[in-house]
């Protein structure tokens, strides 16, 4: 028997009462260390990964870095009971793997830089529009204007002319305009040969100029136009080798981004229009001229004077007529906003002389209103002669509709000389002031 068992014996105590005896034992439950090992039964540890281990084996360079196993970390575990013990010991927990990190969001592309500068468009776009635009227009001799019309408005022109070749006078002279004051208007007659940008314009390429290639041309604008003049745009319309029309501009919005496109652009306008002008104007004014002989036109300028000494030479009984085509005018201006009014009655100077080139001689009196000398003619055949007067021009430039008979000419005055045997240039005066 052991001491301590003896020594109880000795104080007379029960072997099952001393104190962590058997029977105490029993009752107060397993000892510390069973409850330790029931402890650890009961806790559930996460194995070592193998990786660990057999990496350990394998002999390589991460082998030499410091091992990338699970960190060692403390298992604490608090034991109830009146005899609580708290045990510590090492455990390794395996290290769940590293998510990747979330990039940040990408910020949004940025929007990429486009060629067209803000407020203008597309080369193409403009284009497009421009050559659908001429391609569309109606035949007839209103044609120029509207294509003025078209290209004005689609790059922004606020000072611009379309000056078509006179043959009578030799010079451009403005068949549309905008913007332009009236003494432009008077002076913008510009001459074959006129300057050197004028004569370069042959070649067929629009010109850009700037000061001080710009005096050149000041003589065919007012001084108010031209001391706010910064540049001049001209564009050649060529057809059959002849220069018959030049666009010129002095003042616009280009749409497109540079003055490289610009001239781009109108070079393959003038290259579109060109015939088409030829087409609606050069032959109808050859068609205009009966037998293809080339009447002579009186020009706003003459004086009564050269009128009369050419009618008295034809000694032979004249009737004379005060025409209006003063509404027959205002028709056509209303159906070309951007029609020039003077262009317009010298251009009918010119056909009323053809028309009457194998009857009799016009004298213009001023815009729309004209006399006329028809030698040896019937008074019966006026009106026929008003009819086909009003078909020719309403087919020059009445869209080739069917003539409207509110605009057509009228005859306000006729007189006869000798037969009412006043003085002639009292008749025509007369007839002048109707």
């Amino acid at each position: 028997m052991g001491l301590l068992r003896k020594a109880a014996g000795a104080g007379g105590e029960p072997a099952d009462r001393i104190p962590g005896g058997r029977a105490e034992r029993q009752k107060r439950g397993p000892g510390l260390l069973g409850r330790t090992l029931t402890a650890l039964k009961n806790k559930r540890l996460e194995p070592v990964p193998a990786a660990a281990t057999a990496d350990a084996a394998v002999p390589s360079s991460e082998a030499l870095e410091p091992p990338r196993a699970a960190p060692i970390t403390q298992l604490s575990i608090e034991l109830a009971g009146a005899d609580s013990v708290q045990i510590s010991m090492p455990v390794r927990v395996e290290a769940r793997p590293e998510e990747p990190a979330q990039a940040a969001p990408e910020a949004p592309p940025k929007a990429q830089a486009t060629a067209v500068a803000p407020g203008k468009r597309s080369f193409d776009a403009v284009l497009e529009e421009i050559l659908t635009a001429i391609s569309t227009l109606r035949a007839g001799m209103e044609l120029p204007s509207r294509m003025f019309t078209a290209l004005t408005t689609l790059l922004g022109a606020r000072k611009a002319a379309f000056l078509l070749y006179d043959p009578v006078r030799l010079v451009y002279a403005p068949w549309a305009v905008r913007g332009y004051d009236q003494t432009t208007l008077r002076r913008m007659r510009i001459p074959l040969g006129a300057n050197e940008a004028w004569n370069a314009l042959a070649n067929g390429r629009p010109l850009i100029l700037a000061a001080p290639a710009l005096a050149q041309f000041q003589q065919f604008f007012s001084s108010r136009e031209f001391s706010a003049m910064s540049r001049i745009v001209l564009v050649p319309f060529i057809a059959d080798d002849t220069l018959i029309g030049v666009f010129l501009l002095t003042d616009l919005e280009s749409p497109l981004t540079t003055d490289e496109e610009l001239v781009e652009c109108l070079a393959r306008a003038s290259e579109a229009g060109a015939p088409r002008v030829q087409e609606a104007r050069a032959a109808r004014v050859a068609a205009a001229v009966a037998s293809g002989t080339r009447p002579e036109a009186v020009s706003a300028g003459d004086e009564t004077s050269k009128f009369l000494d050419a009618i008295e030479s034809s000694r032979s009984p004249l009737l004379l007529a005060a025409l209006s085509l003063e509404e027959f005018t205002r028709g056509v201006l209303l159906s070309h906003h951007d029609l020039e009014p003077f262009r317009l009655h010298e251009d009918l100077v010119f056909f009323l002389g053809s028309f009457l080139a194998d009857v009799g001689r016009a004298l213009p009196v001023r815009q729309g209103r004209f006399v006329l000398a028809l030698p040896g003619f019937d008074r019966a055949g006026l009106d026929v002669f008003s009819h086909q007067l009003s078909l020719f021009l309403h087919g020059l430039l009445g869209d080739g509709q069917a003539h409207d008979p509110t605009l057509a000419p009228r005859i306000l005055k006729v007189t006869g000389w000798p037969a009412e045997g006043a003085d002639l240039r009292t008749l025509v005066e007369s007839l002048s002031a109707t």
